[in-house]
């Protein structure tokens, strides 16, 4: 690797229960908003059933019309085995890795195919893939849309989860606008099945939220994506955070029919100004109980900026008293950035000392961080 480059995994655990356990909460620092003047990408992976092993994707070559398999993920919802794909290993394919190689176990089954690239670029994976040699960095959070929670992968849906849509963006692009574009065409041809998910995907230069949900019909699916403005703090935790859809806006990135598409599934919501609100459009309620995801951006919001005063509590889950994203009150540092993922709600209402009723915690985090430099 070059120097300037930085790889940062840390992990702090707090298991409550079951459903605690599944709290990803993810987050994108920008250059301008960290005292490093480095780009930051975090994930909390919080499941209780999953393989989090880190693997390592070594870059390859490839024949003229080679095929690129595509695989399920149990990570996605449970384990799927009429393919072979179980929550632990996340994946049996030798071709990939050789990690991904076990000898005493049946192979995944693929969903399907696409052709193959040229030249794939080495990549760090996990449950999700995590950055690849050209310092592109990726994570996710799981988000609930009471329009349609989970579509099974069979055939005739899509062959897409966001893992490895993400993979396949690790191996073959360069910088997080052009890894946006990838993601929502690879959407459109071959289609979403799973969950709505949140990737954040960012470069030393730049930070995109891409968010997805499956179509009822298993056909292309929903997505856009916001650039996170240099200088700012973003975080999701469980719930879709882009508003309203903006037409002909350089920091947003959509398949130009997403309107029409909304508006055909009777989708389509519209915020008190008239503007078409992706976040209402997709009924992004909050899952298990009404405190799962806002009180964990809340939280975070306010110790990247307690200035901003943003108030603890809000009447539903389709508030507009947080913000896309804020600038800090001050410069972030790594140290600050982990203790946002470690905070446990200390010195609030809701701190569990003083009640082990109140809200859940930030959980594990997976950091990385570029200084400019490619690997």
């Amino acid at each position: 690797m070059k120097k300037g480059f930085v790889l940062a995994i840390a992990a702090c655990a707090l298991f409550m229960s079951a459903s605690a356990s599944e709290a990803c909460t993810t987050a994108i620092i920008t250059k301008g908003a960290a005292a490093d003047g480095s780009t930051y990408v975090t994930h909390s992976n919080d499941t209780y059933a999953s393989d989090p092993c880190i693997v390592y994707v070594p870059a390859k070559d490839h024949a003229p019309g080679s095929k690129r398999k595509v695989y399920p993920a149990a990570i996605a919802w449970d384990d799927l085995p009429e393919y072979n794909c179980y929550g632990n290993p996340r994946l049996v394919a030798p071709e990939r890795a050789e990690s991904y190689d076990y000898p005493d176990k049946e192979l995944t089954k693929p969903l399907g195919e696409i052709p193959e690239s040229a030249h794939t670029y080495a990549y760090i994976d996990s449950d999700y893939g995590v950055m690849n040699e050209h310092g592109l960095m990726l994570g996710e959070c799981t988000n609930n849309s009471k329009h349609l929670e989970y579509l099974e992968p069979k055939e005739g849906h899509g062959i897409f989860y966001a893992s490895e849509l993400g993979r396949v963006a690790l191996e073959r692009c360069r910088t997080a606008r052009e890894a946006v574009k990838l993601m929502g065409s690879l959407i459109d041809e071959y289609g979403l099945w799973g969950t709505g998910e949140t990737l954040l995907v960012a470069d030393k230069e730049e930070g995109w939220v891409l968010e997805m949900q499956p179509t009822p019909s298993g056909k292309g699916g929903f997505w856009i994506a916001q650039r996170v403005p240099d200088g700012e703090f973003f975080v999701a935790a469980n719930q879709f955070r882009i508003r309203e859809i903006k037409k002909d806006s350089p920091d947003q990135i959509y398949n130009p029919r997403l309107p029409e598409m909304l508006r055909k599934a009777g989708w389509a919501a519209y915020d008190k100004k008239g503007n078409l609100d992706w976040v209402l459009s997709m009924r992004a309620v909050e899952d298990y109980h009404p405190y799962y995801s806002l009180r964990r951006v809340w939280r975070a919001l306010s110790l990247a900026a307690p200035s901003a005063k943003l108030p603890p509590k809000v009447k539903e889950w389709d508030t507009d008293k947080y913000p896309f994203s804020i600038k800090p009150d001050h410069l972030l540092t790594l140290d600050e950035i982990m203790d946002i993922h470690r905070d446990a709600y200390e010195g609030t209402e809701f701190d569990r000392k003083k009640d082990m009723g109140q809200g859940s915690l930030l959980h594990r985090i997976a950091t990385a961080t570029v200084n400019g430099s490619e690997v």
